[in-house]
């Protein structure tokens, strides 16, 4: 895989913290097993470049705003003109098409147009983003998941296409039942805090010790168990708690029963006694705490990686396991243009012409 950057600036995620050493996390964990190049779109010289790229590539991923690669004259019509088997995946704010289509987008941006921020946070209190940007990250995988059907059509047709994801589809799709409830009911959800709308109880509690456990009473057999574990067995066949439907209507009041009789227990019995119980329950981690505990570090998710300013550092790795593959780190996230000269000269460029298109400045 061979990453293109602008020569002066490159990648804004090599700007943000936090750093260590002068190098981002963000931007070091999601450009492992790649080659980086630098050139400028701007430059016809440059353009030649990609267009030689693209004549030998399987796939091409670009996410600037709908219409700049047309712009460049790098959209996918000009180049599967050479290329028919090439698939070109653009992923943008909202899509190749509609009245917004041109309309540039970030991940809380989207979080708020979608309406995903509406029914983020505690009830009436202020619209909150999501604290992981899953938007973004989300739209990756199912790009990755298009990516790879369309490869898939490809090898029974020899014909590549596009792909078109968007940060609104995907936030669309992410709603789910939020939106089915809407598009079939009219219901317009709300904000909850951690609680689910169709569920309860389901969500968090503080316990007396300060610390907050997440409880699942996810249907009417868990609700038996939690309310004799909670010595709240009378509340098991009380007609407003006896039945999910009823309990739902009845949130604020089982709640605040629940919450009250939580309170009573420190942390550690109660999950203990829950466990002991048959009740779904976690403590709230911190970041540090999931990381560290001995789950996570049993699975394969934290990897090594080899860089050559910070040595060995862990990287989040692949969160998907297989049986017969073993998706390892091979490469280092490159620094801005640290192959350019290695992927030009397998593209035929003598060493005077790379040296004449770096004096330009077309490449770094």
């Amino acid at each position: 895989m061979v990453k293109v950057e602008d020569p002066a600036v490159g990648d804004e995620s090599r700007t943000w913290p936090p750093h260590r050493d002068g190098e981002a996390a963000g931007y070091l964990v999601n450009n492992r097993n790649k080659r980086g190049i630098a050139v400028d779109l701007k430059a016809p010289d440059g353009v030649v470049i990609v267009r030689q790229l693209a004549r030998r590539a399987d796939v091409l991923i670009e996410n600037f705003r709908t219409g700049t690669m047309e712009e460049f004259g790098l959209g996918y019509e000009r180049l599967a003109a050479d290329n028919p088997g090439l698939v070109y995946v653009s992923v943008s704010a909202f899509g190749r098409t509609g009245p917004r289509a041109q309309g540039a987008g970030y991940e809380a941006l989207m979080q708020a147009f979608s309406g995903i921020m509406s029914i983020t946070g505690e009830p009436d209190g202020a619209p909150v983003r999501c604290g992981v940007s899953f938007l973004d990250l989300t739209t990756g995988i199912l790009c990755a998941l298009g990516t790879v059907s369309a490869l898939h059509h490809r090898a029974r047709t020899g014909l590549g296409q596009r792909v078109d994801g968007s940060l609104l589809e995907t936030a669309v799709g992410l709603l789910n039942f939020q939106a089915a409830g809407y598009l079939l009911a009219g219901v317009v959800p709300k904000p909850l805090g951690s609680a689910h709308p169709a569920l309860s109880p389901y969500r968090n509690f503080r316990c007396r010790d300060g610390q907050w456990v997440f409880i699942a009473g996810a249907n009417d057999r868990l609700w038996r168990r939690l309310t004799g574990a909670l010595d709240l067995a009378w509340m098991a066949d009380d007609p407003r708690f006896s039945i999910n439907v009823e309990r739902v209507k009845n949130r604020k009041e089982l709640e605040t029963l629940v919450g009250d009789a939580i309170a009573r227990s420190d942390r550690e019995p109660l999950l203990k006694k829950l466990e002991e119980a048959g009740v779904p329950a976690t403590p709230v981690n911190t970041v540090d705490q999931v990381l560290d505990d001995p789950q996570t570090l049993s699975r394969s998710v934290i990897r090594q990686m080899e860089h050559p300013k910070l040595g060995e550092i862990p990287v989040i790795g692949m969160p998907v396991g297989f049986s017969r593959m073993e998706p390892g780190i091979r490469r280092h996230a490159p620094a801005r243009g640290e192959h350019t000269d290695e992927v030009l000269t397998e593209l035929g460029y003598s060493r005077d012409t790379i040296a004449d298109l770096r004096a330009r400045k077309v490449i770094a």
